[in-house]
């Protein structure tokens, strides 16, 4: 029993405003980046990249327009993803960008599929270049980072 004078040795638990970089934000910050790389990289045979195939293209695969490109959407579903890996409850903006990624990349691949159905014999899997993959696999490894711990602890 302590007597009224008398101090008692506390601890306090502090927690800090800067927290380590755990499993679920890593794992959202190379989804991010590799979301990043697929903008540099071609997306379909022939060397186009994201830069060159219009918005358009996701719900009309007969478009003429050229402007704006799918940079438009990605780019800012990217910057979600990193956001997202790097603030405390990051989870809620990796999976919102992360989501949205991964149905730019399948819609375009619907479309693309769409188009090459002219071309008896062609499969998609022939016509799909390395940033359709690489960003595909960038939005599902920001929808997985959400369900791990965001800190080390």
């Amino acid at each position: 029993m302590a007597l009224s004078g008398e101090r008692r040795p506390t601890t306090v638990e502090r927690r800090s405003w800067v927290q380590g970089l755990g499993p679920g934000a890593a794992i959202g910050a190379l989804g991010a980046a590799a979301v990043i790389v697929s903008l540099f990289l071609p997306w379909q045979d022939g060397g186009i990249r994201a830069s060159s195939i219009p918005i358009t293209f996701l719900w009309d695969g007969a478009t003429g327009s050229s402007d704006p490109s799918l940079l438009a959407i990605l780019v800012p579903l990217a910057v979600v993803m990193i956001v997202g890996a790097f603030v405390p409850m990051g989870a809620v903006p990796r999976v919102v960008g992360a989501i949205g990624v991964v149905i730019v990349a399948g819609l375009f691949a619907y479309q693309l599929d769409h188009e090459i159905a002219a071309f008896p014999g062609t499969k998609l899997s022939d016509v799909l270049a390395a940033g359709f993959y690489v960003a595909m696999i960038g939005g599902i490894l920001g929808f997985v980072s959400a369900v791990l711990p965001r800190d080390g602890t």
